[in-house]
C-alpha cells in the first residue's frame, strides 16, 4: 500500500512539474515567435523594396531563414497564394496564424493585419505598412521578454509547490 501511494506521488510531483514548466516554455516560444515574425518582416520589406519580386516568392524566400513554428504558418500561406493567387489568400492567412496558440489575440491581430494588407498598394505603401508593424511587434517582443522574465520561475516553482501540496494532501 505504501509502495501503491508513493508511487502515484512521485507521478503527481511528475505531472504538476511539468505543468509547469510547459507553461514557462510557452512564453519562451511566443518570444521566439515575434522575433522570427520581425525577422520575417525585414526581410519581406528588403526583398519588395529591392528585388521586385512576386508577393509569394518574397514570401518563401524571407521565411527560410526562421526557425519557429511561424515559418510553416508562412508556408501555408505560401502554398495558398500560389495556388489561389495573392487576392483571395485572406482565409488562409487567418487561419494559419490563428493556430499558433503561443501567441496573445493581439499579436495575431497585428500579424495577420500586416499579411492581409501585404500585396495591396504600391511598394511605399507596403514598407510603411511593414514599418508600422515591425515597431508594433518590437514592442510586444519587449513585452513577452518581460513577462518570461518575471513568470518563468513562478510557473515553475508552483508546479513543484502545487505537486507537494496535493502529494501532502493525498497523505
Amino acid at each position: 500500500m505504501i509502495g501503491i501511494k508513493i508511487v502515484i506521488s512521485i507521478a503527481i510531483l511528475c505531472i504538476t512539474s511539468y505543468i509547469g514548466i510547459e507553461l514557462s516554455s510557452s512564453l519562451n516560444r511566443r518570444e521566439k515567435i515575434l522575433v522570427d515574425m520581425v525577422t520575417f518582416l525585414r526581410l519581406v520589406k528588403n526583398e519588395m523594396k529591392y528585388m521586385l519580386n512576386s508577393l509569394p516568392e518574397v514570401f518563401e524566400k524571407s521565411r527560410q531563414g526562421l526557425n519557429s513554428i511561424i515559418k510553416y504558418s508562412i508556408g501555408s500561406i505560401v502554398v495558398d497564394m500560389e495556388k489561389y493567387g495573392v487576392e483571395s489568400v485572406d482565409k488562409s492567412i487567418q487561419t494559419n496564424i490563428d493556430s499558433i496558440e503561443e501567441l496573445s489575440v493581439y499579436d495575431k491581430q497585428v500579424i495577420i493585419s500586416t499579411l492581409k494588407n501585404l500585396g495591396k498598394g504600391d511598394i511605399d505603401t507596403q514598407s510603411n505598412i511593414i514599418s508600422n508593424s515591425i515597431e508594433i511587434l518590437d514592442r510586444q517582443v519587449k513585452e513577452a521578454k518581460n513577462k518570461k522574465e518575471s513568470n518563468t520561475k513562478v510557473y515553475r516553482t508552483v508546479g513543484v509547490i502545487s505537486g507537494l501540496l496535493i502529494i501532502v494532501i493525498f497523505i
